[in-house]
């Protein structure tokens, strides 16, 4: 199972994303960065394998998180 690229956000975005994670797919959650800063830049939230990556494409709601998975495969976004 390979990794692709990483999922970058802000901290706004790290938690919105962890916390649907977390109510819908804990096994994502071992593969977020710890998170020391609460500033507004974008830092690399996590690397994901390609497996769970396929099925947040599927199953995610969050249009940021899915239109990054769609731009590191190639696909339309």
């Amino acid at each position: 199972m390979a990794s692709i690229e990483k999922l970058y956000g802000t901290h706004e975005q790290y938690k919105e994303f962890r916390s649907w994670c977390y109510e819908n797919k804990k096994e994502a959650l071992p593969y977020f960065y710890a998170w020391d800063t609460d500033d507004k830049f974008q830092h690399v939230i996590c690397l994901l394998p390609e497996e769970i990556d396929m099925w947040l494409l599927e199953n995610c709601p969050i249009e940021w998180v899915t239109n990054q998975i769609k731009e590191q495969y190639g696909l339309p976004t």
